[in-house]
């Protein structure tokens, strides 16, 4: 019996797939190529934003200044819930090593990545909670380097983003959005340390650029923009 549809959407999941993998591709081709630049280049011509990659630490001070009394003890509250809870998830994982037979020994040691990238959305909607949730718990796993982006807007990435990340102990800030974003971490563009982990969530072009980077590096899951 042939189905019949009463009323059908026009998309389908996978619409426009091999357009996104075919655009992230050609990005992330362009960027390796041309480093640093192309990653400007493209917050250029995607965000508008015409500054310096690195948020500087005047930048830093001043969207401290300009994030209310209100919002800077939320995002305390939940940096002490999130850090609290990672460090007793730490303190449950314990290292050991046991002689299986003589001379034949086995066991796990907990070794920290050496650099972590995380990607905090920052477009139409500024995600305070992925930065907590991924620099304030590399910072408690002890992640050497950790280094933070965001989508900006002319004047750079949104200024609670830019507390939220400087507070939970984020050593670099870039003022760089989706797939050049990600670029920059993996390739180690603006600071010379190749993210050996991607994290975060994001639209569908970040999303695609981690699916293509894993293996190259790790990642955390293929999330969407609102799996925080």
């Amino acid at each position: 019996m042939a189905i019949t549809y009463i009323k059908k959407a026009a998309k389908t999941p996978q619409t426009g797939t091999d357009e996104t993998r075919q655009i992230v591709s050609d990005m992330l081709a362009k960027i390796e190529a041309g480093g640093a630049q192309a990653a400007l280049a493209y917050g250029r011509d995607l965000d508008g934003y015409h500054g310096e990659a690195i948020v500087s630490a005047e930048a830093i001070e001043a969207a401290g200044k300009t994030v209310s009394d209100q919002l800077k003890d939320d995002i305390k509250f939940a940096y002490d819930r999130v850090t609290k809870f990672a460090e007793a998830q730490k303190a449950s994982i314990t290292e050991f090593e046991t002689e299986l037979s003589p001379g034949l020994w086995a066991g796990q040691k907990l070794i920290p990545i050496e650099t972590a990238g995380c990607y905090v959305p920052g477009g139409r909607y500024a995600h305070v909670a992925s930065a907590i949730m991924s620099i304030a718990t590399a910072r408690v796993a002890g992640v050497k380097n950790i280094v933070a982006c965001s989508a900006p807007n002319e004047a750079g990435p949104n200024p609670a983003i830019i507390y939220a990340a400087n507070l939970c102990g984020a050593d670099t800030i870039l003022s760089l959005g989706g797939v050049q974003g990600l670029a920059a971490m993996a390739f180690g563009l603006f600071t010379g340390r190749p993210a050996r982990i991607l994290v975060g969530p994001g639209n569908r072009f970040v999303a695609e650029a981690k699916r293509t980077l894993y293996g190259r590096v790790g990642i955390d899951m293929f999330a969407g923009p609102t799996e925080i």
